[in-house]
Order: structure tokens, then sequence, then C-alpha cells
């Protein structure tokens, strides 16, 4: 998810465009890590001294790593360290950037710096995916610290995004949100859960994106939306849904219960109150999900 929002940042600070970092996800599972922005991301060399090494590497024929021990800027042990480190999809993400020139060294160890500053993250929270940093990134971006029911919010989103990254695919990136008084598109799913609170749930697609959807959830083709595609896209709300109330009974101690899924098309399905709209850019188009808390 850290990826997901360094995009999300990205595209919100206007450093890239929609179209330039939709192509950046797709092309960063083709993505080999360089030496230099995996230094610059730890903070031990700057922008300036990777290009110095870049230059230098024109007229001498030695390795990255080695000019940059040569030069003074890493030690040996840095670029052992840094090369065997699993690189992350944030990294990744910057690393394709950089190689199709939407970033230079310089502006993306800008924008790495502000993105770790704005979530107070470490690359230690990146590399462990740790919860409280994910939730309190989600709680930020979403500004659900001013709504009633925050947590609630937060955690339901929190755990929406890991389940898109399980289920659907990695290559998304979070818009920002809205409220609304319904959910309103060719095709829509909903749900409500029941208990110590009612929450009114729901996606809403066009009918390309519903048809992509659950295609990566089926992980079959469709080349129309009947019946059993609108129960695939159904039953990755219901499983998002279910494991939702698994939680909150696990952890909290809160029973809830699952209505069963309602199907609509070329219409609007009106909130109790306004929901949270979502909406999801992925590579195949945009889905928004919808939550409202009572």
């Amino acid at each position: 998810m850290f990826a997901q929002f360094f995009g999300a940042f990205l595209l919100n600070n206007k450093l890239v465009s929609p179209e330039t970092l939709a192509q950046a996800i797709d092309d960063k599972k083709n993505t080999r890590m360089r030496l230099g922005v995996l230094a610059i991301n730890a903070g031990l060399m700057t922008a300036e001294q990777v290009e110095h090494v870049n230059v230098a590497q024109q007229s001498v024929d030695k390795r990255f790593g080695d000019l940059c021990v040569d030069l003074g800027y890493l030690t040996a042990d840095d670029v052992d360290r840094l090369l065997s480190e699993q690189p992350t999809d944030y990294l990744l993400l910057g690393q394709t950037l950089v190689n199709n020139g939407s970033l230079s060294n310089a502006e993306f160890e800008a924008a790495i710096s502000a993105y770790k500053a704005q979530y107070q993250l470490s690359d230690d929270d990146i590399s462990n995916n740790q919860n409280d940093k994910l939730s309190a990134i989600v709680k930020d971006f979403y500004h659900f610290n001013t709504a009633e029911n925050a947590r609630i919010y937060t955690e339901y989103v929190t755990l929406l995004f890991k389940n898109l990254i399980r289920f659907i695919g990695d290559d998304f990136t979070p818009i920002e949100s809205s409220l609304a008084k319904e959910a309103e598109g060719q095709y829509i799913v909903c749900q409500k859960l029941h208990g110590k609170y009612t929450a009114e749930l729901a996606i809403a697609s066009p009918r390309d994106e519903y048809l992509a959807f659950a295609e990566r959830f089926a992980k079959e083709h469709f080349t129309e939306v009947d019946e059993y595609v609108n129960e695939v896209v159904g039953e990755f709300l219901n499983v998002n849904n279910g494991l939702f109330v698994v939680n909150e009974s696990n952890q909290l101690g809160i029973e809830l219960s699952l209505d069963p899924q309602s199907y609509y098309r070329d219409t609007s399905v009106g909130f109790t109150q306004k929901a949270f709209c979502i909406p999801v850019a992925f590579g195949f188009g945009e889905v928004e999900f919808f939550i409202s808390i009572i």
C-alpha cells in the first residue's frame, strides 16, 4: 500500500500526470533497481552525488558502486547492504519514473523525503508493512480524523486496499474521496452490515471496468455482464465485508451480521447518511467504493 499512496502523493502534488503514473505502474514490474535510487532513499547519497557518479561513469570503466566507494560517497559495506535488500514497490515505482525521464534524481529525492515526512515513515515501517502506519496514511489521506466513526472508516478502507492488492492487483492509485448521497453507475453492488452499528457499502463502475474487475477476481475471461459476473463482483464485496466482520469480532468483540448483496443497473442507490466515495484508478479504469456508517 505504500507504493499506491506514494503514487497518489506524486499525483496530488502534480509531480506526474495520471497517464504517466498509470504507465509507470504498468512498467514497474519490468524495472531493475539501480544503486543510485537505493542510496538516495537510504539517505546515504544526494541526488547531486548520484549525478556526479553517472557522469564519471561515462569516462571510467567501473561499476556504479565501485565509483561511489572510490569517490567516498559510500563504503563497500554500504554497497553490499543496499544491493542485498529487497527493493520495495514504492522504490520500483520511483525508479521507473526516473528511468523514463518523468522525474530527475533530484525530484525523486525531494518527493520521497516529502512523502516520508508527511506520513512520518521510516524505511523499516515501509519494509515491514507496519499496520499502524498504513492505517495512519489512510486516515490522513481521506481526512477520516474529522469524521464521526473515524476508526471504522479507517479500518474498513485499510482492509479494502489490502484485499484489492491480494485479490485484484497492486496496479492502482487511490484517488481523493468525496461525500455522496448516492452511488450512481452502470453497475452497482450493495451490501449492509448490522449490529452495534449499521454500515452501507457499495461498489459502482461502468460496464468495461466492472467486467475487468470481475475477471481479475475470478481469474476468468468475460465478454458480457450476466448474473454470474454480478455474483463475482458481489462475492469480492462479501469476502471483504466478511473479513471486516471477523476483525471487528476478534479484536473488539463487536458482532455484526451481513445482509445478502443487492444488484442494480443504470440507476442510483441512495444512502441513509452520506457515504464516503473512494475512487480507485486501476490500469483498466476507475472503480468507486462507498462506505456509510450509521
